[in-house]
């Protein structure tokens, strides 16, 4: 069975706890070779017999022949002092357990906040599939814009911005340059990113649209029809769960998604009509059996970001200002998303 790194954590915890208890009771240890183990500096002045113990943001002051350790924001933690044995500063194993287990409540803590670890950022076509193409004029008033070129100028602009945002989550994009991933491959790409305890990873597609009505114009963002049935649950996750049991945990599995992926849908399609609204039409949420966003097991969606068959919204299209807009609503409606489904869900789960 495949464990948690906190069960994994807890459980070397367990076992280091019952070996000092078997080596004959309460002992009294290296406080710099404990907080090696955890993977902790230790910070020690003699003048005033006061120090701590930081393990990432997790912190541990103690003072010398004090048995109250304060952890975190102030909180007290009783157990036998620290004490001075000239080579080194001892800690005893009741002190070492009392700390393990605040340690464990700390990790506890973060493992129960939602956190989307990974958003990948799909631009449409690419290599030799151009996608839709807007051809106007002749001669030095021509003009050819190619759905590919568009996708893949939005789709750096949105992935740049949110590495910077994000360096502590993985930013996938599935081309930085006029290649041909296929659309397996996409969604191989985002659907083989492995996920700890409460992660999640988005799926958003960036394409341009295309019609015989050379009038229609304006962006929109699909996503997956609730009413398409898909498999969603890994069943390499699902070993050992009753056969009766799956397609109960599929068919929950497949109400979130599709909950996320209209709130997702939601928050692009506001953050486009925040930016380009005045001059491009909002054609709202529509629902489809799109490739990308029936094979992604994520929320997912499909954004068209305008007509480049409109010859008004091409030459649109083909200016780097507008299409700096359109990155900017993308990226703020993804922001939008990611702080909801950290905060706001995050905190009404707990």
């Amino acid at each position: 069975m495949r464990r948690s790194p906190l069960a994994a954590l807890l459980l070397a915890f367990m076992a280091a706890s019952a070996a000092w208890a078997q080596g004959g009771g309460e002992q009294w240890l290296d406080i710099k070779e404990v907080a090696a183990r955890w993977k902790a500096s230790v910070a020690y002045d003699p003048l005033t017999g006061t120090g701590h113990v930081l393990r990432g943001t997790d912190l541990v002051r103690f003072k010398l022949d004090y048995p109250v350790f304060s952890v975190g924001q102030g909180t007290a933690l009783r157990a036998t002092a620290i004490k001075d044995e000239g080579i080194r500063l001892g800690i005893r194993s009741d002190a070492v357990r009392a700390i393990e287990s605040w340690f464990a409540e700390r990790d506890a803590e973060r493992a129960s906040h939602f956190s989307v670890a990974a958003i990948l950022i799909d631009p449409g076509h690419g290599g030799r599939d151009p996608g839709a193409i807007g051809e106007f004029g002749s001669g030095k008033d021509r003009l050819r814009v190619a759905e590919k070129d568009v996708a893949l100028a939005i789709g750096r602009d949105v992935y740049d911005r949110l590495v910077e945002r994000w360096p502590d989550k993985r930013i996938i994009i599935t081309r930085r340059g006029d290649t041909f991933p296929t659309l397996d491959e996409r969604v191989e790409m985002a659907n083989d990113v492995q996920l700890g305890i409460n992660e999640a990873i988005i799926y958003v597609s960036i394409h341009a649209n295309a019609s015989f009505n050379k009038s229609a114009s304006g962006f929109e963002v699909w996503y997956l029809n609730p009413e398409y049935r898909r498999t969603v649950v890994d069943p390499m996750k699902a070993q050992g769960v009753d056969e009766h049991v799956l397609p109960i945990l599929n068919a929950m599995l497949e109400e979130e998604y599709t909950t996320e992926s209209v709130f997702l849908a939601k928050t692009i399609l506001g953050g486009l009509a925040g930016v380009v609204g005045e001059v491009s039409a909002n054609r709202g949420l529509r629902a489809e059996e799109w490739f990308v966003v029936r094979n992604a097991k994520m929320p997912s969606v499909l954004v068209e970001v305008g007509f480049v068959t409109n010859e008004e919204e091409a030459r649109r299209l083909s200016d780097p200002g507008h299409l700096r807009k359109l990155g900017d609503g993308i990226y703020n409606g993804i922001v939008e998303f990611v702080d909801y489904f950290e905060h706001r869900k995050g905190s009404s789960a707990q």
